[in-house]
């Protein structure tokens, strides 16, 4: 398919969300919901739910960051098995115990077509992941090949 500056592209499948303020600090074990939503080309992701539901057979690229402050655990699920995961603690016997930091985790997936992806929060209490107007958790997938 070409575009009008004569490029050729291949099927456009790419979402950006963002978590809102008032989701942060997630509690227990839960599909992290990223439902300001920046991008959603193909549809695939619902901010409703926090599931990329896949239109089109073939690899993508996942990204989480999370803003942390304290401690956050989570990972990139495919139908229900971990693909990979991400576990941040600040101690509180370091320097960086009372800052916010960004903790991120990155992986290349082949799907089917329908095959889920999300975020899953894991932790028996309160996880440190927030979001504020300047400090964005955001979770991207986008279509390779």
């Amino acid at each position: 398919m070409a575009n009008d500056d004569g490029c050729r592209h291949g099927p456009r499948v790419a979402f950006t969300a963002k978590m809102k303020i008032e989701d942060s600090y997630p509690k227990g074990s839960e599909v992290l919901k990223f439902s300001n939503v920046v991008i959603n080309e193909g549809g695939g992701y619902d901010p409703d739910t926090g599931i990329f539901t896949c239109p089109l057979r073939g690899s993508y690229s996942f990204m989480v960051h999370m803003t942390v402050c304290g401690k956050g655990q989570c990972a990139i699920f495919k139908n229900g098995a971990k693909v990979v995961s991400l576990r941040h603690v600040n101690h509180e016997d370091r320097l960086s115990y009372n800052s916010s930091q960004v903790a991120s985790m990155s992986s290349m997936v082949r799907l089917e077509e329908k095959d889920a992806v999300w975020v899953n929060v894991k932790d028996q209490g309160q996880l440190d992941i927030f979001a504020t107007e300047d400090n964005e958790t955001s979770f991207t997938g986008y279509y390779v090949m």
